[in-house]
Parts: C-alpha cells; sequence; structure tokens
C-alpha cells in the first residue's frame, strides 16, 4: 500500500471510530436522560385513584377501628393534585381522617421514602403495595414521631 492510500484508509477509519464513538456517547446521554427519575410523579402515580379507608390504629388512646367499604373514601388525583375525602362515618370514633371535602396534597420524596403532605402540612410517611395504601403519621419526613395514627386503605 502507497503511503497516500495508507493515509487515505487511516483517515477514512479514524473517522468511522469517531462517528461510532459519537453515536455512542449520544445514546449514553439519551438513555441516561431517559432513566433519569421523578420519583415524585411515580409515587403520585402509585397513589392515585380511589381508596377505601379499612382501618385507624395506633394514636395517643391506642385506637383500633375498622371501616366497611365505602364509609370513608379518599380519591387522589395525580391530574390536579387534589384530594377528595368523603367521609360517611356516622359511629362515634375519636378519629376518622378527614371531613368530607376537596384538599390539595404533594409528595415529598427523601432518602426513598414518600411522605404525604395535605394543604401543604406533612400528614406522614405512605407505602403503597399492590392494592394497599398505608400512611404512618409517626413517620414522618424529619424523623419518627409518636402517638399518631396509622390509616391502611384498600383499592
Amino acid at each position: 500500500m502507497t503511503n497516500t492510500a495508507s493515509n487515505k484508509y487511516n483517515l477514512k477509519n479514524t473517522v468511522m471510530k469517531s462517528k461510532i464513538l459519537t453515536f455512542f456517547i449520544v445514546m449514553s446521554l439519551v438513555l441516561l436522560v431517559s432513566c433519569t427519575n421523578d420519583s415524585n410523579s411515580i409515587q403520585i402515580d402509585t397513589i392515585n385513584g380511589s381508596w377505601n379507608l379499612t382501618n385507624i390504629s395506633e394514636g395517643l388512646a391506642g385506637i383500633d377501628d375498622d371501616y366497611d367499604t365505602g364509609i370513608i373514601k379518599w380519591i387522589f388525583d395525580s391530574q390536579n393534585l387534589t384530594l377528595t375525602v368523603e367521609n360517611n362515618n356516622l359511629s362515634n370514633t375519636i378519629y376518622d381522617g378527614f371531613e368530607s371535602g376537596i384538599y390539595m396534597y404533594s409528595i415529598l420524596e427523601i432518602n426513598g421514602n414518600s411522605y404525604l403532605l395535605i394543604e401543604d402540612i406533612e400528614f406522614g410517611g405512605y407505602t403503597v403495595t399492590q392494592n394497599n395504601l398505608m400512611i404512618d403519621q409517626n413517620e414522618i419526613s424529619t424523623g419518627s414521631g409518636a402517638d399518631g395514627f396509622v390509616l391502611r386503605f384498600e383499592r
């Protein structure tokens, strides 16, 4: 191979390697950006929908109250970030959550834990597993609380 032909071959080879490298860098950046996780929106989506309150326990009085499906319903609307509470509880209970109404909510994510804020006040930590939602008022973003209630919901 002549020196000129060799230079052309090396130049083509270098250009091709540079194109391949650029392609991989661009694809890596695209994947990196698409994999970034807005965990707030993920948590909002997992809590989205209608939930029936089934039990409230603990608190200072040590309560353990069960509720039939449909008595107290919380409906999270992730589009408008509203919580609609339908509270039809007529029994004499110490605590049954919120009165019927529409409330603004948001989600706070800290170190992989999710906290529910209602009307900009931290209500408690929450977890969603399959068709169950548990809100623990003893778990707050600044540490553990005491004498809070634990609310359990089912879809």
